[in-house]
């Protein structure tokens, strides 16, 4: 009778509260520079395919443990889509995280000092999304790359990364020093991975 409909109008209104509570902690939680979303990437002014956007804004690679590698020059919307993804993603209900990659970088590298590496890239990969942005902008290291490394090695076949580089994949010995580890991070980002080019 009605008791039941208003108590089932209760719970349905708590718990759509509580949804939109842990959503605005979620995103707050995942450190997006600035709010984009989806509806406003235009697509039509992008070297970006609509079926690709279609695909991406589905977030089935997500679920999958793809990852997405975006590769084009400053100013092509790398971040925009990257960012607007992230942001879906959190709506979706997933745990996303946003980071460059000089930060991402600087945050391995505190691990270091107290043998704590491990225990740090556990904690971000406890994101299903971990977004690395502005990769290649500073050259890294040998220390850097190795701890880079690790954390593609860690995700592999596990957790999602998306990446936003301006250098194509052939250029990345640019940033990378060590050749060896330049490939088998490549190979590992690129084996389960959704791959977009953007040109101006």
């Amino acid at each position: 009778g009605p008791p039941e409909a208003l108590l089932r109008t209760l719970v349905e209104a708590e718990i759509a509260a509580r949804e939109t509570a842990n959503q605005r902690l979620r995103r707050k939680a995942a450190g997006f520079p600035v709010t984009k979303t989806l509806q406003e990437f235009k697509v039509a002014a992008s070297s970006v395919p609509q079926a690709t956007v279609d695909y991406l804004a589905s977030l089935e690679w997500i679920g999958a443990a793809e990852n997405l590698c975006l590769v084009g020059p400053a100013g092509t919307g790398k971040s925009h889509l990257l960012i607007a993804l992230g942001h879906a993603a959190v709506t979706a209900g997933h745990k996303v995280r946003y980071l460059t990659a000089a930060d991402l970088v600087e945050t391995l590298y505190q691990g270091l000092a107290d043998n704590s590496v491990g225990r740090v890239i556990d904690r971000l990969l406890r994101h299903e999304l971990l977004i690395i942005d502005e990769l290649g902008f500073a050259p890294l290291d040998p220390t850097d790359t190795q701890l880079l490394f690790r954390l593609v090695a860690a995700a592999y076949e596990h957790r999602s990364l998306g990446l936003a580089s301006h250098w194509p994949f052939d250029q990345w010995g640019r940033f990378l020093p060590e050749h060896t580890t330049a490939v088998s991070m490549l190979d590992r980002l690129l084996h389960h991975a959704t791959v977009v080019v953007t040109d101006g």
